[in-house]
Formats: structure tokens, C-alpha cells, sequence
């Protein structure tokens, strides 16, 4: 363990410490100046007094201790207390000797001289051991008294005397052991105590013998039981309250764990005779034997585990949603791939239906993510599919109203189904054509959108009926809890959507006040134009590193590329692949993905950034804070297109 002397407040403490024992004991010397010494008897001392009396066949005997007060009688043999003054101050004064003395005459000794008040009623012969530690510390005196004067004592009395002293030693060093050990229990103890309580855990102790359990406050507080010592029988005891769904494994797995290992970890439900609520606690113990290994007790904390179950119960519900949606997405996915399929008069006519359409799904995707799946607004849905649309051709307005996750999705590929008809045959396809779109709510709390073409070419109803038509009209209009319908006037298709309650995202209100809200500030927007491909794409004779953990996206990022005349010098699946081959290999550009298998590309990005080599990072993360932060590179946002891309790379390597 580390010591850290914290000095300023140690310091200040110490002297605050040390001036409160001074004031208390200047206090208790004022009080005791005048007072004779109090006798403190200690059998075990009067044993060795007495021992002390018969090796000197003398009538008196006495054991003195030091304490802060002077020497201080702790055993007698054979004193009248009425002389402990006076032979108070002969100890002292052979203490101060701080070796043996043996004197056959008190009076003659110049080292035992005392105030003569004590002197005239004192002992002739004396003898006096001090009581000292291996260190040389003074504890007390060993004293033997005789009135009369006597010749010097025996060799064999004198080590007997220091011998004795020394016993008295041994004992007052127990003492201290003993002391020590308490004083380094409660340390102990205070310090467990902090760390149950830093931990939110109680503490119990169940005797097995006479089944009781006794509990700490903060286990009390926790079982809701104002009791502090009770039975662990079901009747009237703690196992009484356990849920009874769970009491049959409780005891299975309690009997088991001690029985078996000594030791056991619970968690139940129980519920709180205080309040009737039931909680969730975990119960670890440990059993300790007793000396015939029968009999003992098992010693163990209690803790409330409530919020860390509803913490697991919330992520196994979203695991379970999310598994849900993915299976759903995978479902969708799988059933528009093969529609198109179906529908298309082409391979590379499938293609480019079906990736629109996928691009659409992962825009709505990512605008819900960003609302954490609450649901998006109509004003960004709008600006999502048709912002890249001819610059100008097409305008938006209507309240920012928020559709539920599954109207975002079913709204968005409507969109994306009515701009794509328009880029191929309607208004979109000249230059003059006109594309207005407007929404607003309606009476019964739903919305309605008008699409509204104009300006293109003569429309005349199709022959053939595609995919995209059957997913508006039969797919859309449920999706919204609503109905679409579309009319094909010969000045322009018109499309009404409506919407029903259901399928408006719930925004949490406030307390009612008098005046109601105002309602959602109607928003405009247009289309700026998607950026000039034939320009954008040229990366004809670029040397690319490809660093992407998904294989399949890998080669097809590679097959793409290499198409529209890039060179790909390799795809690298990890850090430690993407920088072994920048060394061996000269590259022109990079596209990274931004999180290889749960590690940062971030090295990556650094060592190209140390070469001067420009790159644009790939992910499917739509919060940028899971970007490697401090690069200056283009996102592109999974699910992409090889276009997309190579637009970037060209970007970066200012061939646009």
C-alpha cells in the first residue's frame, strides 16, 4: 500500500488532535495535582508482586506503571494505601535511575533521595527493577520494601527481581498486542463498512445452529425489514418473503453452495414488507466452521440488483427489436430485389431500379437513426430523396410533420418511386419540366401530399404495370394507414397520398397551458442537383488501397472501381494488413472503412495523412462522433454505389 501524506491537512489535524489531548490532560492535571495516586490493581500484577515479596522474604511489594501523570500503583503486597505517596515518589526516583537499585538503606542512598515529608516514614532497605522494553523504554517499577535496615541481597535475588520485572513486561507487551489487534479490527471493520456502503451492499451474519440472522441498517434498508435480527425460516423469516417462483431454486442453490463449495451467489425477487414492492436482490455468503466443523455461520452481503435487472430486461428488449427490424429490412430487401427482378426488362436495368431503391430504404434508415428510431420529419424526408434531383426543377413545402419509422420508410420509397418515374418520363426527363410537391394536415389529424408534374412531355397511362406502381398503390397506402391514388392527366401526373393518424410520430406534449402551441412552421425547399458524374468519376490510372472488413463489399468496391479504369493495389481486411501494404506498395488514394471489426482504422488514416496520400472514409455509422476524429476526409454513407465513390476519390485527388 502507497502512504500519502496529505501535509496541509494532516498537519492541521495532528495539531487539532494534539491540542485536544493537551487541554484534556493539563484539564485532569489540574484537577488530580493535589490528589494521591489512584491504585488501578491488576491481578496479574498483584501475582508477581507477591512472587517479588517472597523471593525477599520482605513485608511490602509493588508494582508502579508510567503513565502521563508520574508512576502510577498497579498491584500491592502488604502496603497501607495511606503510604502510595510516598512510595509514589520513591519510585520515582529509582525510575529515574533506569537500572537496578538495591539499597540496605533507603536514607543513604543518594539516588533515592525524596522530599523529606516522604523520607522519615519510608522503607530502610529497597530494591527496585524497572520495567523496561527491548528498546530500552521505561514502562513501571518492580519495588520490595522493608522498614528495617537489611544487608545487600543475594546474586540469585537480584536476577529473580529482574526476572519478575521482565514477566511484568511480557505481560504489558500482550497488552499490547491485544490492544493493537483491536485497534486494527476496527480499522478493519470502519474500512468494510465504508467499502458496503460505497457499494450500496448490506451485510449479514446467520447463525446456522440457532438459524438467526442478523442484519446491518443498510440491509435492513434494503429488504425494507426494520428489524435487526430475525429467523431464515419461511415462516415469519427472511426466506418467507422470496417470490414463490423463485423459492424453490433459492434453497436448491443455497444448500447446494454450501454444502458443496462453502459458498454461494443468489439473485431473487423478494418483496419489501415496508412497502409491498418487490426488488430484485443478489445474496452472496461464505460459511465459516466452527472448531468441530459442525456448528457455524455463514457471513455474506446483500445488495439491490433491481435497476441492473431492468437495465438487462430494456437490452434484451431492444436485442430482441433490433433483431426484429433486421430481420424485417433482410425481408424487404429480399422481396424488392426479387420484384425487380421480376418487373426488369434488363440486368443492368434491375441493377439501377434495385439500387435506387436500396439507397432510398438506407436514407430513411439513417434519418431515423439520427432520431434514435422516434421517427423523421417530412420536410427532411423530402430534402433526402429529392435534393439531388435536377437543380431548381422541383420544390417542396408543408409543415415539418414527424411520420413513424415504418411511414419514414414507406414514405421515403414513395418518393424515390415518384422522382425516378419523373427523371425517366415525366416532368424531370426535359429541362422544363416542373416538379411541386405540398403537404399539410388534416381535420382528422392525418396529412395529405399532392405530387404534382408539369411541364414535361405528353402522359398517356402506361401499358405495363411495374413494380413501383404496384409498391404505391397497394404497398404505400397501407404502410401509411392511408391510400395513394394517382391520376395521369396528359399535362402532368398528379398523386395523391394520404396519411392517417397512426402513422404521425407521437411528440411528447407538456401541461396543458392557455394557450395552445402554434403549428409546425411550414417549410420550403428544392432540389440542388446531383454533381456531374462523367466529371466526378474520373479516376482513370488511380492507384487505390481498399481497407474493408466486409469481403463481399470489398470485391465489389474493387470490381467497380477497376471498371471505371482505377488500379486497386489491394484490399486490406485490418490496421496491421492497410499499413504493411502502404509500405511495400505506392498508392495514390485510399477508401477506408471507419471501424475494421470493432477497431479504429484510425492508424491508418494517420500513416496516410503522414504520406500525404489522400483518402475518404465508408461507413455504415451514421453519427459521425464513431468517425476517427482529427481527419479532414469525405464520409460516404453505406449503402453506396462504385459512383459515389470514385466521385470521392476523385474529389480528393482534385480531378473533379
Amino acid at each position: 500500500m502507497t502512504l500519502i501524506r496529505q501535509s496541509g491537512i494532516r498537519k492541521a489535524l495532528l495539531e487539532r488532535l494534539t491540542a485536544r489531548a493537551a487541554g484534556g490532560a493539563a484539564a485532569l492535571g489540574a484537577q488530580q495535582a493535589d490528589a494521591e495516586p489512584e491504585m488501578k490493581p491488576d491481578k496479574r500484577f498483584d501475582r508477581i508482586a507477591a512472587l517479588a515479596a517472597m523471593v525477599f522474604d520482605a513485608p511490602t511489594a509493588a508494582v508502579f506503571l508510567v503513565d502521563e501523570h508520574g508512576p502510577r500503583p498497579s498491584a500491592n503486597f502488604g502496603m497501607d494505601p495511606a503510604a502510595w505517596p510516598r512510595e509514589a515518589a520513591l519510585a520515582e526516583a529509582a525510575l529515574r535511575v533506569r537500572e537496578p537499585v538495591f539499597a540496605e538503606d533507603a536514607g543513604d542512598d543518594p539516588r533515592l533521595r525524596i522530599a523529606p515529608s516522604h523520607s522519615e516514614t519510608g522503607p530502610r532497605f529497597y530494591a527496585a527493577a524497572p520495567i523496561k522494553t527491548a528498546e530500552g523504554e521505561v514502562l513501571g517499577l518492580l519495588c520490595v520494601g522493608d522498614p528495617n535496615r537489611r544487608a545487600a541481597p543475594t546474586e540469585q535475588q537480584r536476577r529473580l527481581l529482574c526476572g519478575l520485572a521482565d514477566l511484568a513486561r511480557d505481560e504489558l507487551a500482550r497488552d499490547a498486542l491485544v490492544a493493537e489487534a483491536r485497534q486494527r479490527s476496527a480499522v478493519d471493520q470502519g474500512r468494510a463498512e465504508l467499502a458496503l456502503n460505497a457499494a450500496n451492499l448490506g451485510d449479514f451474519e446467520w447463525d446456522i445452529e440457532t438459524d438467526t440472522l442478523r442484519l446491518s441498517e443498510r440491509a435492513q434498508q434494503t429488504l425494507g425489514w426494520r428489524v435487526a435480527e430475525l429467523t431464515a425460516d419461511r415462516h415469519g423469516g427472511l426466506i418467507g418473503l422470496i417470490d414463490l417462483e423463485d423459492l424453490e431454486k433459492v434453497e436448491a442453490d443455497l444448500l447446494e453452495g454450501l454444502t458443496q463449495r462453502g459458498r454461494f451467489l443468489i439473485e431473487n425477487r423478494l418483496t419489501r414488507p415496508e412497502d409491498g414492492r418487490q426488488i430484485w436482490v443478489m445474496c452472496a455468503g461464505v460459511l465459516v466452521t466452527g472448531p468441530d466443523r459442525r456448528s457455524g455461520k455463514v457471513i455474506g452481503v446483500i445488495e439491490d440488483i433491481s435497476d441492473r435487472k431492468a437495465d438487462d430486461q430494456e437490452r434484451e428488449a431492444l436485442v430482441a427489436e433490433l433483431d426484429h427490424r433486421v430481420k424485417n429490412v433482410l425481408a424487404s430487401v429480399q422481396s424488392m430485389a426479387a420484384q425487380s427482378a421480376r418487373k426488369a426488362s434488363s440486368m443492368d436495368s434491375f441493377l439501377k431500379t434495385f439500387s435506387g431503391r436500396l439507397k432510398s430504404m438506407a436514407s430513411a434508415h439513417q434519418l431515423l437513426t439520427a432520431t434514435r428510431w422516434r421517427g423523421a420529419g417530412m420536410h427532411n424526408i423530402a430534402a433526402a430523396e429529392l435534393g439531388g434531383l435536377a437543380p431548381g426543377q422541383t420544390r417542396w413545402e408543408g409543415p415539418d410533420i414527424a411520420l413513424t419509422p415504418r411511414a419514414t420508410n414507406a414514405m421515403s420509397l414513395a418518393l424515390h418511386e415518384l422522382a425516378t418515374n419523373a427523371v425517366k418520363f415525366g416532368a424531370l426527363s426535359t429541362e422544363e419540366g416542373r416538379v411541386d410537391v405540398r403537404w399539410r394536415e388534416t381535420a382528422y389529424g392525418g396529412l395529405e401530399l399532392r405530387w404534382e408534374e408539369a411541364g414535361g412531355p405528353t402522359v398517356s397511362p402506361p401499358t405495363r404495370r411495374g413494380f413501383g406502381a404496384t409498391l404505391l398503390e397497394k404497398v404505400t397506402g397501407r404502410e401509411l394507414e392511408g391510400a395513394v391514388s394517382v391520376d395521369y392527366r396528359r399535362e402532368g401526373v398528379r398523386v395523391l397520398v394520404t396519411v392517417g393518424e397512426g402513422a404521425l410520430a407521437k411528440v411528447p406534449q407538456g401541461p396543458s397551458t392557455e394557450t395552445p402551441p402554434p403549428p409546425p412552421e411550414s417549410l420550403t425547399g428544392a432540389s440542388a442537383g446531383a454533381p456531374d458524374i462523367e466529371r466526378a468519376t474520373r479516376v482513370e490510372g488511380l492507384r487505390v488501397l481498399i481497407v474493408e472488413d466486409a469481403l463481399l463489399l470489398a470485391l465489389e468496391l474493387e470490381a467497380g472501381l477497376q471498371e471505371a479504369g482505377a488500379h486497386v493495389v489491394g484490399c486490406a481486411a485490418d490496421v496491421d494488413e492497410a499499413l504493411s501494404l502502404l509500405e511495400s506498395t505506392i498508392v495514390d488514394a485510399a477508401v477506408l472503412d471507419a471501424n475494421l471489426n470493432g477497431v479504429s482504422v484510425a492508424p491508418v488514416a494517420e500513416a496516410l495523412r503522414g504520406r500525404g496520400i489522400p483518402f475518404v472514409f465508408a461507413t455504415g455509422y451514421g453519427d459521425s462522433k464513431i468517425l476517427p476524429e482529427g481527419f479532414d476526409a469525405p464520409i460516404i454513407r453505406k449503402p453506396y454505389d462504385v459512383t459515389q465513390v470514385a466521385a470521392g476519390l476523385a474529389a480528393v485527388t482534385g480531378r473533379v
